[in-house]
């Protein structure tokens, strides 16, 4: 699956799904189904080479659709049910409680960059890393309030952030 940092966020790299389906059904992609407008797609390919494909698809959707959002992130099925798999902070059992987020980085923040940004966190705000997964959490009554932290520059690394309830979704789809 492909999820596409910065898209239709804020107003820039607004891409209708139906052109995002069209495009990578283009690149030779199959079964290729979006989820919500963030740039969510689950798809099959031939392509095994990962950073060939994450690159193609960049480059057609910037040349087409004028994507600029700087990263596709690739992963399978499996990867995303073990980054859920590892979440610390319980979404499905606190749900009615907090909201929780998993960003998938470009790649593992060394160490010292992990530690600046664990020293940020609060109890209203947990975070934790693993391997290439940020994973946070806020008290819904924090929401609108909350911290406004960078990530990408605590952390030194380029990532995108989905929601506990889309990742769910997706790993729902994927299993077909």
């Amino acid at each position: 699956m492909a999820l596409l940092r910065g898209a239709n966020v804020g107003g820039s790299s607004v891409i209708k799904m139906s052109d995002l389906r069209a495009e990578l059904e283009a690149l030779g992609l199959t079964e290729v189904v979006t989820y919500i407008q963030s740039g969510n797609v689950i798809f099959r390919s031939v392509e095994r080479d990962r950073a060939r494909l994450s690159r193609a698809i960049e480059a057609r959707l910037a040349a087409r659709l004028g994507y600029h959002g700087g990263a596709v992130f690739l992963l399978s099925g499996a990867e995303l049910q073990e980054a859920a798999d590892h979440n610390p902070f319980e979404p499905e059992r606190l749900d009615a409680e907090q909201y929780c987020q998993l960003m998938f980085l470009s790649a593992e923040p060394d160490a010292r960059r992990q530690h600046a940004l664990l020293a940020l966190q609060g109890a209203e705000y947990p975070f934790a890393i693993r391997d290439r997964v940020l994973y946070y959490a806020y008290q819904r009554a924090f929401a609108g309030r909350r911290r406004t932290i960078d990530f990408e520059r605590v952390l030194g690394v380029v990532g995108t952030g989905r929601s506990w309830k889309v990742v769910d979704q997706l790993i729902r789809l994927a299993e077909g």
